[in-house]
């Protein structure tokens, strides 16, 4: 699709050009007006049937609609900002369907009827200027993928006994394949739009997805953050809890919040490092902190690894950009509007001079905080800060000078040092005083700094005040942590000491020093490397301040192998060539895993069923060895209900004796805490003409719970209370016609409890027991699905992307070296997870994916512009 209009559209609304209405005029508008007409239709079917109202959904599908329309340029932003808040399965017990579908087909409504009725019409620009270009094989290849795909969606039906209709399908069912197998279509679907958008505005297309991307790592990060805070505390590094934040796919274990962080975070930091403008720096930071404490609580190894693999290429791309931006001229090598210029490259001396320094605080954390808590951790984040906002002007004197001052002040320092010490011993909490004196000084002292002078003798007091802070660090230590804080603090103190000795006698070591590196932008480094400061921090507390994080990197021998015994078990349900070639079919992993896999395989599973026309709800337990993690839940996310006894209304039949579990907890998706429950023991009841192995007669039976506590946490962290059911025998089957729930204030609190509506509001999980439920390996689940057609066809792709945006045409485009590491983290991540298996992190990896095939950066305007 190409860009509309001849002419030049004057300014309108939101300068996006001036809102006018025309007929189609091409044979690509009148495509895009019958495209946008059905995409309409279907959204608004969906809509219609959304379970928790169709009125509402509606109305909100079409106010989608008419944003994309207004925004049609930026529709990456409008899509992908809301991606991890709008999975809502936990409340609609929708799997197969879901709001990212809503969204997407209101997207593609909404911008393709823009296009084809030329609203907010645009200057026509030449094929040059277009932003996202396919050439005939990437064309080729990406129809190639869409067919094998498809053709794995048609597999998957003819493996699941035909292709059925049903909105509220589990994963042995039929329209589990659609869940799997759509997210490539998702983007699909809107890719002439966004060729056409790349190519009438490539920059603001650009903009938009870097919003978009950030925009969501924000809201993916600020869930996380959420998540701590109502759960388990944010400085709990201890508790058997990792984050999933709103990612209803990790229901059944998975990676999905890991996968969106990976996928997300390097667009976050590309931004961080090259936006100039101070609120957009400040609000970047802040995303950044956010998303690294969101990544530290996954404890996914997976995602430890992936970052620095990913993030090392991003920066050296990145670097390479800069460089031939210098090398091509002043004027291609500065950003736009608020961005400023581009930063000149570190040389190298500076850069060995940043990892030493890096270096040293890591070393100086770890010892710091084993031994002097957290109190001597914010002690040395102190020294590191006061360290980065050393002036320039302390490298004005000769080398003597300030090797004289150096020497002289570290004697000032041991005495200033010695009797902090000896007061610290005399009066309790003096030493958490001397501290703060001591950064007052330093603070004082880098207020009176006059840039330019040469003053010896300042060089003596900053000198003075620096090591006696670090001294009072050590203090810090020994008062909290004893004998052991003082000596590993000590060996910390001593460490730094000499890095800054080193730096301050050989200033091409400093990574601060030189003309780029004062004023705004010398603040804006520095802010960045103390945010990097708060990171190691963080990982410190989390690997020194919780043993559970250790466990987790202690056991990573014993994981492995078990991943490789699954692997191998996954692959044995591949039969015959043909399957080896095409795959069993998308979505068909864990019925073909639950029945010719091994016993551990066989979970628990829940069916919708018909008797006389009355719905009824067969659950079924799983064959393995069942505690209380291993237990397969039905649920619904209730009300708090008042404090008190809960009464529960039951109608149920079962063919043998079975133990159902009835509880009420406060719980995110998978970690139960604070429950109220009991055990049924429920029994067969038979009358003369029952057959003795049929199911039974039904009964119905009054239980009761409690007394509950008051739930749902604090107004400022709430927490989701949420009502399970979940048998406890080995095997055994349970039907449930209806049931419903009063708490102490004659509440009801269950909807949907007969199940007339299918199984509206009740959804499932598998809390601890996960592996029957992915085969654990992104291109594994891919061999599974399409077989070595599909995987050769998906391994071409991301090869072939990474190639372009590295080395190719693709490689000046700004966002390259963000792509190039999500995809890097993606594969790694994908290493030890299925990924794919989860829709919303589909759409968003084929969404980087395919841009990443066609983006390429405009002729002339440097290779560092950020869009």
């Amino acid at each position: 699709m190409a860009a509309v209009g001849t002419q030049p559209a004057a300014a309108g609304l939101t300068s996006l050009g001036e809102f006018k209405l025309n007929l189609p005029a091409t044979r690509r508008q009148w495509l895009a007006l019958v495209a946008g007409l059905a995409l309409g239709g279907i959204g608004a079917e969906l809509a219609w049937h959304h379970p928790l109202s169709g009125a509402v959904a509606l109305a909100a599908f079409g106010l989608a609609v008419l944003l994309a329309a207004v925004l049609w340029v930026r529709t990456p932003a409008l899509l992908l900002a809301p991606v991890p808040l709008i999975g809502l399965a936990p409340w609609t017990g929708w799997i197969t369907f879901e709001e990212l579908d809503l969204l997407v087909l209101a997207c593609g409504c909404g911008g393709y009827l823009a296009y084809a009725l030329q609203l907010n019409a645009r200057d026509r620009a030449p094929a040059w200027r277009h932003g996202l270009v396919y050439s005939p094989a990437v064309l080729m290849l990406i129809a190639g993928l869409a067919l094998s795909t498809a053709w794995s969606i048609k597999r998957g039906f003819a493996d699941a006994g035909g292709f059925s209709f049903g909105w509220f399908h589990g994963y042995h069912e039929a329209m589990n394949s659609v869940r799997n197998g759509k997210a490539l279509f998702l983007v699909l679907a809107l890719l002439p739009l966004w060729t056409a958008a790349a190519a009438a505005r490539p920059r603001g297309f650009s903009r938009a997805l870097l919003l978009g991307l950030v925009l969501a790592l924000a809201g993916g990060s600020a869930a996380a953050l959420w998540e701590r805070l109502a759960y388990t505390g944010l400085l709990d590094f201890s508790t058997d809890y990792r984050t999933t934040a709103l990612f209803w796919e990790m229901h059944v274990g998975g990676a999905a919040l890991d996968g969106f962080l990976v996928l997300t975070l390097p667009f976050a930091l590309l931004a961080l490092l090259r936006t100039r403008s101070p609120w957009r720096f400040a609000i970047g930071l802040v995303i950044a902190l956010l998303a690294a404490y969101a990544c530290l609580t996954t404890f996914s190894r997976g995602v430890y690894l992936a970052l620095p693999l990913a993030l090392v290429p991003m920066v050296l791309l990145a670097d390479a950009q800069r460089r031939r931006a210098a090398a091509s001229g002043l004027e291609s090598s500065h950003l736009e509007s608020t961005l400023g210029p581009v930063d000149a490259p570190l040389p190298r001396l500076a850069k060995v001079g940043a990892l030493a320094m890096a270096a040293a605080f890591a070393l100086a954390a770890a010892l710091v905080f084993g031994g002097g808590g957290y109190r001597g951790l914010l002690a040395l984040f102190f020294v590191l800060v006061v360290l980065l906002t050393m002036p320039a002007s302390l490298w004005l004197p000769s080398l003597g000078q300030r090797l004289t001052a150096l020497v002289m002040g570290a004697l000032l320092a041991l005495l200033l040092g010695g009797a902090s010490w000896a007061l610290s011993m005399a009066v309790p909490k003096a030493a958490y005083v001397l501290n703060a004196v001591a950064v007052a000084c330093c603070a004082l002292l880098r207020w009176r700094d006059e840039p330019g002078v040469n003053r010896p003798i300042y060089v003596l007091l900053v000198s003075t005040a620096w090591l006696w802070l670090l001294a009072t660090m050590v203090i810090v230590a020994d008062y909290w942590g004893g004998t052991s804080g003082r000596w590993t603090s000590l060996a910390a103190g001593l460490a730094l000491a000499g890095v800054w000795a080193a730096m301050l006698l050989e200033p091409r070591l400093w990574p601060l020093q030189g003309a780029g590196h004062s004023g705004k932008a010398g603040w804006r480094k520095r802010a960045l490397l103390v945010a990097g400061l708060v990171m190691v921090m963080g990982i410190v507390a989390a690997l020194g301040g919780g043993g559970y994080l250790r466990d987790r990197v202690a056991t990573w021998k014993e994981d492995g192998q078990t991943r490789l015994t699954h692997w191998r078990e996954g692959l044995r349900l591949l039969h015959g060539g043909r399957q080896w070639l095409l795959g069993k079919g998308t979505g068909r992993f864990v019925p073909n895993n639950f029945y010719d896999g091994p016993i551990s395989s066989q979970v628990g599973d829940y069916r919708l069923r018909t008797d006389e026309a009355e719905s009824f709800l067969a659950m079924a337990a799983g064959k393995h060895l069942l505690g209380r993690g291993e237990q397969f839940r039905v649920s619904q996310r209730i009300a708090p209900p008042a404090p008190g006894p809960v009464t529960i209304t039951l109608v149920h039949r079962t063919a043998a004796e079975a133990i159902l579990g009835l509880e009420i907890c406060e719980k995110n998706l998978i970690y139960p805490d604070n429950c109220s429950g009991t055990n049924v023991s429920l029994k067969p009841q038979r009358g003369e003409d029952d057959a003795a192995t049929g199911p039974g007669a039904w009964q119905t039976s009054q239980i009761r719970i409690g007394p509950v506590p008051r739930l749902g946490g604090d107004w400022w962290a709430p927490r989701f209370v949420t009502f399970s059911m979940a048998l406890d025998t080995r095997g055994a089957r349970v039907d449930v016609s209806r049931i419903g729930m009063q708490d102490a204030q004659g509440r009801a609190l269950l909807a949907n409890g007969d199940f007339n509506r299918e199984m509206a509001h009740w959804f499932f999980s598998s809390d601890r027991h996960h592996l029957p439920w992915h085969i654990k390996n992104a291109a594994l689940h891919v061999l599974f699905e399409q077989g070595l057609v599909g995987l050769a066809l998906l391994g071409s792709a991301y090869l072939l992307a990474l190639a372009r945006l590295s080395f190719g045409r693709g490689r000046d485009h700004p966002l390259a070296p963000a792509i190039v590491a999500a995809l890097i983290g993606f594969g790694v991540v994908g290493a030890f997870d299925s990924l794919l298996d989860a829709p919303r992190i589909g759409f968003v990896f084929f969404t980087l994916l395919l841009l990443g095939l066609g983006l390429r950066a405009l002729p002339g305007e440097g290779v560092a512009r950020v869009a």
